[in-house]
């Protein structure tokens, strides 16, 4: 009797052990997968934070590249306008030369008739007394007098002809240098939207490399995360690992003296099992080109805005074309650069009425017979000009 109350005590206790570890490891267990399930929504968080870095980086890189295309076209722009000007300066000292020139010829001459007509009023009479005496009949005589009268002709014709070509080649000169002066304008503004490109791209990269430091901020952390649910899905497989250990030396022994009970007769019935589980978790030249022609020359005189596409209150180049089109229901590109490769291509010698003009970086409207209209410069507004003023790059057609 006494030895089987012993035995009943010692199952007591075995089954209370038991129960105390399986609640402690219960509650143990839970906290971990509470905090587990904290750190993931911290690594879902930082994941997400990532995704909108690398979206903000994307996007800041898609502009990087845009600009850095944009600075590209820019410094070939002013490389192009560089060898126009070098050109125009040429063709202008030429004309300052040809002029200097004409300008001597004019003066020379004018030097010369002067002391022929001084001649003619201090010596006239002697002069013809001399053709008179060395003529030899009277027919002669005036075949002389006609011939010095011819002399004065001429120097008048040509003193006319000098002063005729010494005013063209003024007004050539005079060209030249407001077109030398347009090339500038647009050189000076190319120069300030190189600068301003140079610094948004400045900006931009400055940009890129501060998301590429919170990205590699949040990798960091997300690295961390990783780990804390790593850590922590090793602790838990511990504790159930334990868990399962206790419970089965518990089983054991209850068994055992189950068992021992059995042999002696005092004891029937078995243990009642239970726990706590301990479940895994799982986780032309056409009529169309002719009324475009006739169109744009409507708004000759209107002023030149940068970045404008108003025909009445200013446009620049490739926004005066721009517009122009559009009241056509024709769509063109915006800028000068995409304006110069779209449409269809045809040479020079095919160019019609309505094609649009590239010289890289402007845009012009051919007009026929070697002229363009075009919004030039602030200083000149929209103007009709030589279509061979600078070195054409393409001729495009778009309707």
């Amino acid at each position: 009797m006494k030895r089987r109350k012993i035995h009943i005590r010692v199952t007591a206790v075995m089954l209370a052990l038991c129960l105390c570890f399986s609640i402690q490891a219960s509650a143990t267990e839970a906290d971990l997968k509470r905090q587990q399930k904290e750190t993931q929504r911290q690594l879902d968080e930082i994941n997400n934070q990532m995704k909108a870095i690398e979206g903000q980086r994307d996007a800041v890189l898609a502009e990087i590249d845009s600009l850095g295309s944009e600075l590209t076209d820019l410094v070939l722009n002013l490389e192009l306008l560089a060898a126009d000007l070098e050109m125009k300066q040429e063709e202008l000292e030429q004309a300052q030369a040809d002029y200097e020139a004409a300008k001597r010829q004019e003066e020379e001459q004018y030097e010369a008739m002067k002391l022929r007509i001084q001649f003619i009023y201090e010596e006239g009479e002697s002069d013809y007394l001399t053709m008179f005496l060395e003529a030899k009949s009277f027919g002669d005589f005036l075949n002389r007098q006609e011939y010095a009268q011819e002399i004065h002709k001429q120097d008048r014709d040509m003193l006319t002809a000098y002063q005729e070509t010494k005013e063209q080649v003024e007004e050539l000169r005079d060209q030249l240098e407001v077109e030398k002066a347009e090339l500038e304008t647009v050189q000076d503004e190319y120069e300030q939207e190189k600068a301003e490109v140079e610094r948004t791209l400045a900006e931009k990269q400055a940009q890129e490399a501060d998301y590429e430091s919170k990205l590699a901020s949040a990798q960091a952390k997300a690295k961390e995360y990783k780990n804390k649910i790593k850590e922590q899905a090793a602790q838990l497989r511990k504790l159930e690992e334990e868990r399962r250990r206790r419970e089965a030396e518990a089983a054991a022994a209850a068994a055992a003296v189950a068992n021992n009970n059995n042999s002696t007769g005092t004891i029937k019935g078995g243990v009642v099992s239970g726990g706590t589980g301990g479940g895994t978790t799982v986780t032309g030249n056409s009529s169309k080109g002719r009324d475009i022609a006739n169109y744009a020359l409507k708004f000759v005189g209107r002023p030149y805005v940068y970045g404008g596409t108003s025909l009445t209150n200013g446009a620049d180049c490739s926004g005066f074309t721009w517009a122009v089109f559009q009241h056509f229901g024709i769509s063109l590109p915006r800028s000068s650069g995409a304006q110069g490769s779209g449409g269809r291509a045809v040479s020079y010698t095919e160019a019609q009425a309505g094609d649009i003009i590239y010289y890289g970086g402007h845009v012009g409207i051919y007009l026929g017979g070697g002229r363009i209209v075009h919004a030039s410069t602030e200083k000149t507004g929209i103007k009709t000009e030589s279509a061979t003023y600078r070195n054409i790059l393409s001729v495009r057609r778009y309707y």
